[in-house]
């Protein structure tokens, strides 16, 4: 396919059919629309959320797993909910949910546009690269570790919206951007009238997302665009930098948007800790398996 046509009509047209498509998509479970507001209130207890997964036995399994799992690591056997959510934390149980409710509604496609377990794997892997910085940087830059964390394992879930609503587009749309070695976003853009970070607003508006998530996923590329919460969206910008010059991408080789100049700075974050990261993201490669399987 030739980049002379990717004309205007032919994006309009593919915007539009997008757009009414997307009006299909489907509402997060009940029961996680109502986990999230109970881990983001700051009356909640741990019982309150333990009782809350406990109606739903899939979600306990895969939380009793997760915790008693090498992917964190618990000297001790975890045999409650309750004890898993003090132990894990509400921004630990929100990723496991969220991300659990997610690969179920979007399994399905009968072509995706892409590798989903490639597609996961990089989610995991800038998850776990996001949550390392925080943790290297907690004197320095106040935030959650599991917060961010949360917001790498979404960042790029647009990219599934597309892939499950437009799904022929947009495997037009990743060849080209492979064959051309150009960014995933720019062409979405220029073929589609619409970036899957630009997605994230509409998924967010959907489905009422706390705002820190909201931000990551609209601004991981565009941090220099983000009006708040600056340090969480800079950190999983560069993991998702990072993630993609570890070799994981949609693709060998994909190309990612340029990093943002001034993200270092805001992170006061220097070339040996880059190294560091780097160096850190093999073991996170072989953890993402086991947080994959245990969601699925």
């Amino acid at each position: 396919m030739s980049d002379s046509s990717i004309n205007g009509s032919t994006k309009n047209e593919r915007y539009r059919r997008f757009i009414e498509q997307i009006d299909n998509l489907p509402s997060l479970p009940s029961i996680v629309s109502r986990l999230i507001q109970v881990v983001n209130s700051p009356d909640t207890s741990a019982d309150d959320a333990a009782k809350l997964i406990q109606k739903d036995p899939a979600l306990t399994t895969k939380m009793l797993r997760l915790a008693n799992s090498a992917f964190y690591g618990i000297p001790r056997s975890i045999s409650s909910v309750s004890s898993a959510v003090v132990i894990l934390g509400f921004n630990t149980i929100r990723s496991l949910v969220l991300s659990a409710s997610v690969m179920k509604m979007f399994s399905g496609s009968k072509k995706p546009a892409f590798d989903k377990d490639r597609f996961w794997k990089h989610s995991i892997v800038c998850a776990l690269a996001a949550k390392t910085i925080v943790r290297q940087f907690i004197n320095v830059r106040m935030m959650d570790p599991e917060s961010a964390f949360c917001a790498g394992i979404l960042h790029d879930i647009g990219k599934l919206i597309f892939s499950e609503f437009a799904g022929d587009d947009y495997q037009e749309v990743c060849a080209f951007a492979r064959s051309n070695n150009l960014p995933l976003l720019e062409v979405e853009r220029r073929m589609l009238g619409i970036g899957h970070s630009d997605i994230g607003r509409i998924l967010a508006d959907k489905w009422a997302l706390p705002l820190d998530l909201e931000y990551a996923l609209v601004f991981h590329h565009e941090p220099k665009n983000a009006d708040n919460l600056l340090d969480l969206v800079t950190t999983v910008h560069i993991a998702d930098v990072l993630t993609h010059q570890a070799g994981l991408g949609l693709w060998d080789g994909e190309i990612t948007p340029p990093e943002w100049d001034q993200g270092s700075s805001v992170l006061r974050f220097g070339e040996n800790d880059r190294e560091h990261i780097l160096t850190l993201l093999s073991d996170s490669i072989e953890k993402s398996g086991e947080f994959i399987d245990i969601i699925k």
